[in-house]
C-alpha cells in the first residue's frame, strides 16, 4: 500500500460527507492549502490533528494510520503518532505520584513506592522519546520493538500501587458521589480509578462519547453527580457528547455538571469545551490537586 493512499482517502472522506476544503479546514483550525496539501499528498496532516480529524470524517483514528502504510510497514506518522500517545501515560504518573508523595511526605514507605513509580516511569518516558529520536532519523529497523518492552512492566506496576495508597488525598471525601468517566484509553481508566478511588466515589467508566450519553440516558435522573469528559475520543469526541447531554429532554440529566479533561489546553480548546456546556477544564497529563479541587465544586454537601 502507497502512503499516497492517505491522500486519497481524506478527499473521498470528505466528499462522502459533503464538505468543501474550506469547511474541512474550518473545522480543523486549519487554512484551505493545508486540506489541499494532504489531498495531492504533498504534506501530512499533524499529528495531533489525527483525533479529531478522524471525528469529522466520521472514521477511528486507526482507519486514517492505516493509510498511511507503505508497502506493509508502518511508516515515521505511525509510528510517531502511536509513541507520541505513549508518552502521555508515564507523564502522568510521574505527576500524579509527584502530587501524591508531596501530600504523604511523613509516610516513608508510601513516598518510595510513588518515587518507584516516577523512577520507572521516567525510564519509560526516556526510552520513548529515544525511539521517536530513532525514528525521526529513519532508523526504522527495530526502533519501535525496544519502546513497548517496558510497557508491560509499567502496566503490571500501576497494577501493583493499589495496595499501598491506604492514605490518599483524606481532605478529599466523595463519599457516595457517583463519577462517569469518558476515557477511551484503557491505561488511562486504569489510573483514574486508582485516583478516584481513595476518594471514596463511585467510578463507572464510558469508553467514548457516544458511550457516555448512551449511559447518561438509560440511567434515572440524578445517577450521575459528576462526569469527567476527555475530549479526543473515537466515535463521539468529548465537545459533541457534552451538547448531546446538554440538548437532552431530561433537565436534571441535561444539568449533570461535565468537566473537560484535555491534553489541549489553548484558549479555544478552554472556550469550545465552555461553549458546548462543560462547567470547567482540567489539563492532561493530570494534576491531581487541581482536579480534586474542580471537582470539590461540585460534589460537596452544597452543590
Amino acid at each position: 500500500m502507497k502512503q499516497s493512499t492517505l491522500g486519497t482517502y481524506i478527499r473521498s472522506l470528505r466528499t462522502q460527507n459533503h464538505m468543501t476544503q474550506g469547511q474541512l479546514a474550518e473545522k480543523l483550525n486549519v487554512t484551505d492549502k493545508a486540506v489541499s496539501k494532504w489531498e495531492r499528498d504533498l504534506s501530512y496532516p499533524d499529528i495531533a490533528l489525527f483525533p479529531k480529524l478522524a471525528d469529522i470524517l466520521g472514521v477511528h483514528v486507526n482507519d486514517l494510520l492505516r493509510e498511511c502504510v507503505d508497502e506493509g510497514q508502518p511508516s515515521r506518522l505511525v509510528q510517531i503518532f502511536e509513541m507520541s500517545q505513549d508518552i502521555r501515560t508515564p507523564l502522568h504518573i510521574i505527576l500524579g505520584c509527584a502530587d501524591m508523595a508531596v501530600n504523604h511526605y511523613d509516610d516513608k514507605e508510601l513516598v518510595l513506592r510513588y518515587l518507584q513509580s516516577i523512577r520507572i516511569s521516567g525510564e519509560y518516558l526516556l526510552k520513548s522519546i529515544d525511539c521517536i529520536s530513532q525514528v525521526m532519523n529513519r532508523m526504522q529497523n527495530g526502533a519501535n520493538n525496544t519502546c513497548f518492552e517496558h510497557l508491560g512492566k509499567l502496566e503490571k506496576h500501576i497494577q501493583e500501587l493499589s495496595a499501598f495508597h491506604q492514605k490518599y488525598f483524606d481532605s478529599y471525601d466523595f463519599s457516595g458521589k457517583r463519577i462517569l468517566v469518558a476515557e477511551d484509553m484503557e491505561i488511562n481508566r486504569e489510573i483514574a480509578r486508582e485516583m478516584l478511588r481513595q476518594t471514596g466515589a463511585v467510578i463507572e467508566f464510558a469508553v467514548d462519547g457516544q458511550d457516555c450519553v448512551e449511559k447518561v440516558k438509560a440511567n434515572p435522573a440524578d445517577y450521575y453527580d459528576l462526569i469527567l469528559m476527555d475530549i479526543s475520543m473515537p466515535n463521539m469526541d468529548g465537545i459533541e457528547a457534552a451538547r448531546m447531554i446538554r440538548a437532552l429532554e431530561d433537565r436534571t440529566k441535561a444539568s449533570v455538571p461535565i468537566i473537560a479533561v484535555s491534553a489541549n489546553v489553548q484558549e479555544k480548546d478552554r472556550n469550545a469545551a465552555l461553549e458546548a456546556g462543560m462547567d470547567g477544564f482540567t489539563e492532561k497529563p493530570i494534576f491531581v490537586d487541581k482536579l480534586f479541587e474542580a471537582m470539590k465544586q461540585y460534589l460537596s454537601e452544597d452543590s
